[in-house]
C-alpha cells in the first residue's frame, strides 16, 4: 500500500506541468528602501494568477521586476526554467518577446504621434516576425481579436476612448505571440462599465491563446472572473495564496477580509453605475 501511495505521488508530480514563470526569494526596492520582501511564487502554463493588494503593497514593483522593467532586485526569476536577467535590456530577445506588459494608464502608454497600426506593428518589426504583408495581416487580426475594426489602424490615440486605447495596448502586447502577459492595474483608469468589458476580453484571450497571465489589481472581487489563483500582498509580502474561490469565500487573513469588505464586486459596481 505504501508503494502504491508513492507511485501515485510520482504520477501526480509527473502530471503537474512545470511552471512557466517561477520566483524564488525575490526582494526588490529603490536604492536602500526595500518594498518587496522574499517573494516565492510560481505561475503555470495557461494559468492566470492575480496579484492583489492596496497601493504601496509592492505588487507593481514585483510585476515590473518580472518584466525586467525594475532591476533593483535580488532572488531568482526564471522563465521556462531559465534565469531572467534583472533588466529587460540584458535579456535575450526571445525572452523579451515571451513576456509582454500592459500598463495601467492607456492615456500615457501609447505614442500620440503614431497611428494605431504603427503602434501595433512595432513589436512585430522589432522581433522580425514576418514580411510586410504578414505583419499587415497580423495587425488586422489583432485589431479584430480585441474587437476593433481594421479602420482603427489609421487613427491616432487621441481619437480613441480610454477603453479603446487599452484594447490597442492589449493588441500591441499580444501581437508578437508571447507566452506570459503581465497586466498592471489595466482597469483602474477606466469607467466601471468599461472595466467589465476589458476583463471579459482578457479572460477570453487568455483562454483562447493559452497565455500565462500575472494580473495585478487592487480590486480583490474583480479577480473572480479572470484568475484561477490569487496572491494577496501587504507591505511587500504575500500574506495569502490560494485558489480564487477559496480566498474569496473563506479568506484566512484579516487583511484579505478587509479588502473584500471595502471593495464592491464588479457586478455590484456595474449595477450601481447603470442605475445612477
Amino acid at each position: 500500500m505504501l508503494a502504491r501511495s508513492r507511485d501515485g505521488a510520482r504520477e501526480e508530480r509527473a502530471s503537474t506541468p512545470a511552471p512557466i514563470l517561477s520566483l524564488t526569494a525575490v526582494s526588490a526596492g529603490y536604492r536602500k528602501r526595500m518594498v518587496v520582501h522574499d517573494i516565492t511564487l510560481q505561475v503555470a502554463p495557461r494559468e492566470c494568477l492575480a496579484l492583489v493588494g492596496e497601493s504601496g503593497s509592492g505588487k507593481t514593483t514585483l510585476a515590473r521586476s518580472v518584466a525586467g522593467l525594475h532591476s533593483d532586485r535580488t532572488g531568482e526569476i526564471t522563465l521556462n526554467g531559465k534565469a531572467l536577467a534583472q533588466s529587460a535590456r540584458n535579456r535575450p530577445r526571445e525572452q523579451r518577446r515571451t513576456i509582454q506588459y500592459v500598463f495601467q494608464n492607456p492615456y500615457g502608454s501609447l505614442n500620440p504621434r503614431r497611428t494605431i497600426g504603427h503602434i501595433i506593428r512595432q513589436p512585430l518589426e522589432l522581433f522580425d516576425r514576418g514580411t510586410k504583408a504578414e505583419i499587415d495581416r497580423k495587425v488586422d487580426e489583432m485589431l479584430d481579436r480585441v474587437s476593433l475594426a481594421a479602420s482603427y489602424a489609421g487613427r491616432y490615440p487621441e481619437q480613441l476612448s480610454g477603453g479603446e486605447r487599452q484594447r490597442v495596448a492589449i493588441a500591441r502586447a499580444l501581437v508578437c505571440d508571447p507566452s506570459v502577459l503581465v497586466c498592471d492595474e489595466v482597469t483602474s483608469a477606466l469607467d466601471v462599465s468599461v472595466q467589465a468589458a476589458i476583463v471579459e476580453l482578457l479572460a477570453a484571450l487568455q483562454r483562447d491563446l493559452g497565455l500565462a497571465m500575472l494580473f495585478v489589481t487592487h480590486n480583490l472581487p474583480l479577480v473572480r472572473s479572470i484568475a484561477q489563483r490569487v496572491a494577496v500582498m501587504s507591505q511587500g509580502r504575500i500574506i495569502e495564496l490560494g485558489d480564487v474561490d477559496q480566498v474569496l469565500e473563506a479568506p484566512n487573513d484579516a487583511y484579505t477580509r478587509r479588502l473584500l469588505s471595502d471593495t464592491p464586486s464588479l457586478e455590484v459596481a456595474l449595477e450601481t453605475a447603470q442605475s445612477s
